[in-house]
């Protein structure tokens, strides 16, 4: 049987307390893709701004037809997820509601703050719907489903946001003007 003296166990418990300072240090980084607009450069294209130049405006971003359509419209459906216990967030009740951008409009509560918060997000929460390759804490933030379809610039959205983990609660706090004002 072989024995371990300080010497030759010192180096085994360096190296896993030196793993656990990273698998910590990852829990407490942003997930890929939550923050994409800041982060990814293939999202830059899809990031315009209703303050683009003229040139800009003259030509339709892709996915647009460029007939005055709006830069952002999305229809934005709120459910309750019907988990037992679980209490919805003050105010947030369940309809439909449209949002369009550049120029703000539709039956949004808020469309000119809604407009405001994905002008400085981006549309990399709207495409980053899938958490399940993610490393998320475990914990539920509530019943609240907000299916979005549309498009933000060029980019179509087709998502479900909710707060079924830590992951996910962060991407609907990312839009929370636009999910519930």
């Amino acid at each position: 049987m072989a024995q371990h003296t300080f010497a030759t166990a010192l180096p085994v418990r360096l190296a896993a307390l030196a793993a656990l300072g990273l698998l910590l240090t990852a829990c407490g980084n942003e997930p890929a893709g939550v923050n994409a607009p800041e982060s990814a450069p293939e999202s830059a294209p899809d990031d315009t701004s209703p303050s683009a130049s003229p040139s800009d405006a003259d030509s339709p971003s892709p996915g647009e037809s460029g007939g005055g359509e709006a830069e952002t419209s999305l229809t934005i459906e709120r459910t309750l997820s019907g988990d037992e216990g679980l209490e919805p967030a003050e105010g947030y009740e369940e309809g439909v509601w449209t949002l369009t951008c550049s120029p703000a409009g539709g039956d949004h509560p808020d469309p000119e703050a809604a407009c405001a918060e994905i002008e400085e997000v981006g549309a990399g929460p709207f495409s980053s719907g899938d958490t399940s390759d993610m490393m998320c804490t475990m914990q539920v933030g509530g019943p609240e489903v907000v299916h979005v379809t549309g498009h933000v610039g060029g980019t179509e959205v087709d998502t479900e946001f909710n707060k079924r983990n830590g992951c996910e609660i962060e991407r609907f706090e990312t839009l929370s003007t636009v999910l519930n004002p």
